[in-house]
């Protein structure tokens, strides 16, 4: 709740629209199925078992055709809806434009993108061998900070802030979980490519996919925030994991390298990396899906998929082997019960 506020608070301050006024979003095609609906709608019914839970919308995608869609009142579809930490996907979505355009490499040294008054005086080993790998993976090492605390307040610079913390593990050995490590990753999108984020994806993706409308908060000192503020109407999450399902082709047109979608979908680090489980914690975590792995911004499935993630239930999950995307808005506590329900009711369906 805590993490949900300072950042409620930061993008108050903070939010700068960036929408365009654009045609109305094109949409995916639909081959409703009447049969599949009561599965789905048992999803709304779990998400509920709490009055303060709320699943504000629901699209299920299966060979490329919507199959379900249902939106809550006020959540129509042309409502944008908060990403929460959904937005990192996208963030590593540009860095791949950008390894496609020749830009960057995912073993480049981090510090080699921030000027000396953003850099420690003095570096430690692990500041010099850190890679955007490293940061696309969760395994910076820095010592987690929060948006909101007073170094991060709308007078300081954040990517500076960020390099100044303590490093407390070897960059790539252990999974930490860290927004600004999707900052800095925002940071040097926009220092290579000479756009900030979000404008050089609306090249590079929204216009191409026929995403309209989208806002993304920025820090002070203008960059697209990365590790969260982007802001989507539910089909935009729907189509987003479409063309990750696609491997980066879009009506005929590859936009992105196959190679990079996969790469970015591997399991790169586990999410109990530099501990030492037991055999039977390891049964265990094969099946729990915030232990089966960590991609490029996004988290590895139990049974070949994976999913874009944000708080209080911002999900989309791609399941290739069964041509299957399943895209939820919602504001719920009990994240952990809509994941399973969407696993039990829909993904087991297929």
């Amino acid at each position: 709740m805590k993490t949900r506020i300072t950042f409620l608070v930061i993008a108050a301050i903070l939010l700068a629209s960036c929408g365009k006024n654009e045609p109305k979003e094109q949409m995916l095609p639909r081959a409703i199925d009447a049969s599949f609906a009561a599965q789905c709608d048992k999803v709304f019914d779990d998400v509920r078992t709490f009055t303060t839970n709320e699943l504000h919308t629901l699209i299920v995608v299966k060979d490329g055709k919507v199959i379900y869609e249902r939106y809550e009142p006020g959540h129509e579809p042309d409502v944008l809806h908060i990403m929460w930490s959904a937005s990192k996907t996208f963030t590593s979505t540009a860095v791949g434009f950008a390894v496609q355009d020749g830009l960057l490499s995912v073993d480049d040294k981090v510090v080699r993108f921030f000027n000396d008054d953003e850099l420690p005086e003095e570096r430690s080993p692990w500041l010099e061998q850190l890679t955007v790998k490293n940061l696309l993976t969760m395994s910076s090492g820095f010592t987690p900070v929060h948006a909101g605390i007073p170094e991060f307040g709308k007078d300081y610079n954040w990517a500076a802030t960020e390099l100044h913390q303590p490093m407390y593990f070897e960059p790539g050995t252990r999974f930490h979980y860290d927004s600004f490590d999707s900052y800095l990753l925002s940071v040097i999108v926009s220092r290579v490519t000479g756009q900030r984020l979000d404008e050089y994806l609306d090249g590079k993706l929204f216009k191409p996919l026929g995403i309209t409308g989208w806002t993304w908060e920025t820090s002070p000192q203008n960059y697209s925030s990365g590790g969260w503020g982007l802001y989507l109407k539910p089909e935009s999450m729907a189509k987003m994991g479409q063309f990750m399902l696609q491997k980066g082709s879009w009506n005929g047109s590859q936009l992105l390298n196959p190679e990079w979608i996969e790469e970015a979908t591997y399991p790169h680090i586990m999410q109990y990396a530099g501990t030492s489980p037991t055999p039977e914690q390891l049964e265990a975590y094969a099946k729990d899906d915030k232990k089966s792995g960590y991609g490029y911004q996004l988290w590895i499935c139990p049974g070949g998929g994976y999913r874009l993630d944000g708080a209080h239930g911002q999900y989309c999950y791609v399941y290739p082997d069964k041509q299957l995307v399943v895209a939820c808005f919602a504001e719920t506590a009990n994240t952990a019960l809509l994941r399973k329900s969407i696993t039990d009711n829909i993904i087991a369906a297929f």
